[in-house]
């Protein structure tokens, strides 16, 4: 069907289009990719005429008749007559208020204009109107109102076009009217239907010089530009430096840029995360005759700057989605008042007609514009937004503009001074190195379990785990939790309360760790952390260094770990391949060179800075993995004949397959792939039993970080380098030899692919349980069954972790995972070693044999403190207390004196959860957890919780431990009494 575009009106980031068929018919135009594409709609431009795929809505809810879904549209060319096609096809009405929807719609006094179900429906949602009145804008309200005048003081219709609003409409003018879909506020009364209120799309002019949806350029003003401030009077800045901000002395190149900030000269500033980037626009904005305009893409920075602000005594606000409509059009009051000093808002915020309009009403002085590598299609982070932020340049000329962002290539930034109209003379670039960082990559090979040691090694600091999607921090936190360590989640899928609460508790050091996804920090500026682990690959170099500048902000040595699993790289390059096709070639660019990083040999710190444009004046840093492991010996292991067993297995199977199928030829596993492919009859079939699972994935690692195998980023199948094929030829393969800690003599390692699958049963278990996952099976319970492959029940219950009545609730389902994965593998059950303890068969009293929880229990009698005994026996406090809680329960006495005096809380909360204990008994903690707010460790609880009923006779001991209902939540880790 051909249809003419007659109106565009905001949607969100997307546009709403009306048009009229060549039938004469209003039709609504709804993009059939609209959930997935942020940009619907943007195409079209009122007054073209498109050919469209199109059909009905599958729902028409009236009077919301029109709309249409398309598919494939084609773009003829421009209509000759816009208003002319207007009046013949769809001729408007004439007259007041009366005249729209056939007189359905009315008002309440001088509020908006609506029509409801009580007093009739029209037949269609979109008309023309010819007012005999001129309109009049209206900027009281949250968004822009045109006002029609009426004896009862007038009625209004909410804008939603993109034109640039005028004063005045004049009447007689066309003007296009839609209503919106039906709605009612939340605290509306009961009794208040739905409505429909009355929206103005947009006006057409006779000469055609303005159209709806077409935005028109801002004539340049003609008053001078103001003054700038002397460009020597820094004076003033210092002492605000200090009685503001409460440093002596400015940090480097901040002197230069606040200079020729208040100097009016646009700048261009590139620092590193923690070098003090806001203080170079929020201390000119203290001292300009005007508002500072501080464009943010995440709603966490404003907030936390704002409120910073805020402590500092400096009027400050911001606007967006968190505001309520009464809070937003306060702030909207006190800027236009100029009672506001520096206003934060989101660059789709900024160009609504309601914000410029405001703006339009208060004296801009200048316009800062944050993560400015925004901008650029070459930026790690482009949002198309912000280059539409030229025009609100444009827009108030006499505003000095600054551009600020952490991390920005040579052509990042001539992209970002191009768009934006700024010269060269004014850039800062801040050396990228942060000597206090220590950088280091490993293989990731066991995830929890390098999580877990590198936590132990940084026990009682501060820190941030990255993961890279929302699920991966909630799994991590729930294992970290269940391992004893107090951490907390942050990601976008939160509530906002809940993730709000989760960031103070870390901010304040209620919590060291917090586990989350790229999201987090942005906006926080908290000086201790101390670490920063990447769980995952980060996509680019610029997210990776922005996110490790969280650590060290005070200067002192922070550890930054990156665990590196090349799954993560076929991950990230299958979201590329999703996204929009001319951001494709840039972010390719941009995940090989974070591959470099993570794959290199020598010093990181000079690949890092050298990726940033920025010279080194080292060879070595002397500060990171790669330099200390030049500086030691590094052991090495001829790997020639396992190089050529994997090089020739790849060539083999036409160079098709990832690491894992060629890993399980090389095991001789039965697999139904390996078997349909008839790979079992290659030569190298089974020549790898030697090596375990994860010893081959760590081969294959080396492989390709010697350049004897390239991986393709896709599919991850591998192909032979020049390299690779002279090894195969003869040429000898030294690999390094991982160091780290060895498993336990003659304990194998678990088999990565059933703990996958058991994890999968447990999760189903879990559901059906309604429990957390860590509550059926712990992790390391599913190692041990993924390294001795048991079959029967007895079997099983030697497990660590499982009892009887795990064997009996969940034990049939996880021995037919195993049975069935062996089969298919050709597997059997493993035969433990003698000297391998099984957990459920430890000595009885009486066999000479001390056990752990007895020794643990002397050693604290003897008067031995819980740290004390720590160090002696080489584990952590948190399974110092649960043996404790065992030597207490078989009878053995406590000081509930000393134990009190172990914990580590202040004295005042200490006896608030002992006055809980009492209060809603002992046996769930987390009701005392939920009525502590959530900030007291649970290591912390289950501790007092043992002092208590230390201090009790053993009837009281017995009545307190029945007490207290089970929490209707999942809690944050399992509390029930031992």
């Amino acid at each position: 069907m051909k249809v003419l575009i007659v109106a565009r009106t905001r949607q969100g980031n997307c546009a709403c289009i009306g048009g009229i068929s060549a039938e004469g018919q209003s039709v609504r135009l709804i993009a059939c990719d609209r959930e997935t594409n942020d940009h619907a709609g943007l195409e079209y431009a009122v007054g073209d005429v498109w050919e469209l795929d199109a059909r009905p809505v599958e729902q028409v809810i009236p009077p919301h008749v029109e709309n249409i879904v398309v598919g494939a549209h084609r773009r003829l060319g421009k209509a000759r007559d816009l208003i002319g096609a207007i009046e013949r096809y769809m001729p408007p009405k004439t007259g007041g208020s009366e005249a729209l929807y056939d007189g359905l719609a009315h008002c309440v006094l001088d509020g908006p204009l609506f029509i409801e179900e009580r007093s009739g429906i029209p037949p269609y949602s979109t008309m023309f109107w010819r007012p005999d009145r001129p309109l009049t804008l209206d900027t009281e309200g949250k968004r822009i109102r045109y006002r029609y005048p009426t004896p009862e003081g007038g009625c209004t219709l909410t804008f939603v076009g993109f034109q640039t609003p005028v004063e005045v409409i004049p009447a007689e003018t066309l003007l296009r009217v839609s209503l919106a879909h039906w709605w009612r506020p939340n605290d509306a009364p009961h009794d208040l239907e739905d409505r429909c209120y009355v929206q103005l799309s947009g006006w057409y002019l006779p000469d055609a010089a303005a159209l709806p949806g077409e935005s028109q350029p801002q004539a340049a003003r003609v008053e001078p530009r103001r003054p700038p401030i002397a460009e020597t009077d820094l004076t003033a800045a210092r002492a605000l430096l200090k009685t503001v901000f409460g440093y002596d002395d400015f940090r480097p190149l901040q002197a230069q840029i606040v200079a020729a900030i208040l100097a009016c000269r646009d700048t261009l500033s590139v620092m590193p995360t923690g070098s003090g980037k806001s203080l170079c626009y929020q201390l000119p904005a203290l001292l300009f005759d005007g508002l500072t305009v501080v464009v943010s893409p995440l709603i966490s920075l404003m907030q936390d700057q704002v409120m910073q602000l805020h402590e500092a005594g400096a009027p400050a606000a911001y606007l967006n989605s968190t505001l309520d409509y009464l809070d937003y059009v306060e702030t909207t009051r006190r800027v236009r008042q100029g009672a506001v000093k520096l206003l934060y808002t989101s660059p789709e915020t900024l160009l609504r007609p309601e914000t410029l309009v405001m703006l339009d009403q208060s004296r801009v002085a200048c316009l800062a514009i944050d993560e400015a590598h925004c901008i650029s299609e070459w930026g790690h982070d482009f949002r198309p937004e912000y280059r539409q932020l030229r025009g609100v340049r444009d827009r108030y000329p006499d505003a000095v503009c600054a551009a600020f962002t952490a991390t920005a290539s040579e052509r990042v930034r001539e992209d970002i001074r191009r768009i934006l109209g700024m010269d060269a003379r004014d850039e800062f670039v801040a050396s990228f190195n942060r000597e206090n960082l220590y950088l280091e990559v490993r293989p990731r090979t066991d995830g929890i379990a390098q999580v877990l040691s590198f936590l132990e090694a940084h026990r009682g600091q501060s820190g941030i785990i990255y993961c890279s999607t929302r699920n991966g921090v909630e799994r991590l936190t729930a294992q970290l939790r269940s391992n004893g360590w107090n951490a907390t989640a942050y990601h976008a899928g939160m509530e906002d309360t809940e993730r709000a609460r989760n960031q103070t508790a870390f901010s304040r050091d209620d919590i060291p760790s917090i586990v989350a996804t790229i999201a987090f920090g942005m906006g926080i500026n908290k000086s201790n952390v101390r670490f920063v682990l990447h769980y995952n690959l980060p996509a680019t170099l610029e997210n990776y260094y922005q996110e490790i500048g969280r650590a060290g902000r005070d200067g002192l040595r922070a550890d930054c770990l990156l665990l590196f699993s090349r799954a993560d790289a076929q991950t990230i390059y299958g979201f590329i391949e999703e996204g929009a096709e001319s951001e494709k070639r840039g972010r390719h660019a941009r995940l090989q060179a974070m591959l470099r990083y993570a794959d290199a040999q020598g010093c990181r710190r000079r690949l890092l800075l050298e990726y940033f444009d920025e010279t080194p004046d080292f060879e070595a840093c002397g500060f990171c993995d790669g330099c200390l492991a030049e500086k030691t010996e590094t052991r090495t292991e001829d790997v020639s004949t396992d190089a050529r067993l994997f090089l020739d297995t790849v060539l083999r199977t036409e160079q098709i397959f990832g690491a894992s199928h060629i890993i399980r030829i090389l095991r001789g596993s039965r697999a139904q792939e390996v078997l349909r492919r008839r790979h079992d009859r290659l030569p190298t079939y089974g020549k790898g039993a030697h090596r375990t699972e994860r010893g081959w994935r760590r081969l294959a690692e080396a492989f390709i970080r010697l350049n004897l195998l390239e991986q393709d980023m896709q599919y991850g199948s591998l192909r032979l380098t020049g390299a690779g094929r002279a090894a195969l030829d003869g040429a000898p393969v030294m690999a390094p030899v991982e160091q780290g800690a060895a498993s336990a003599e003659g304990i194998p390692e678990y088999d990565s692919m059933l703990f996958s699958r058991l994890s999968t049963t447990r999760r189903e278990l879990a559901n059906e349980a309604g429990v957390p996952a860590f509550m059926v099976f712990s992790d390391r319970t599913l190692a041990e069954i993924a390294t001795w492959f048991p079959h029967s029940p007895q079997s099983l219950e030697a497990i660590h972790g499982i009892g009887s009545r795990k064997v009996a609730q969940y034990g049939e389902r996880v021995l037919a995972v195993v049975r069935a994965y062996c089969a298919e593998n050709g597997l059997t059950e493993r035969p433990r070693p003698s000297h391998v303890p099984a957990s459920a068969a430890m000595p009885v009293s009486g066999s000479g044999e001390k056990r752990r929880w007895e020794q643990i229990g002397e050693l604290f009698a003897e008067g031995r403190s819980v740290d004390e005994i720590c160090s002696a026996a080489g584990i952590v406090r948190s399974t110092v207390i649960t043996h404790l809680v065992t030597w207490h329960k078989t009878g053995r006495p406590l000081d509930p004196g000393r134990l009190q005096a172990e914990s580590r809380l202040p004295v005042t909360d200490q006896e608030r959860v002992l006055a809980l204990l009492a209060e809603l008994g002992c046996r769930y903690l987390s009701p005392i957890f939920d009525a502590m707010r959530g900030v007291i460790p649970y290591e912390e609880l289950h501790l007092l919780r043992l002092a208590y009923l230390a201090g009790l006779d053993p009837n009281d001991r017995e009545a307190a431990l029945a007490t207290g209902s089970r929490p209707e939540r999942e809690p944050a880790q399992s509390d029930e009494t031992p």
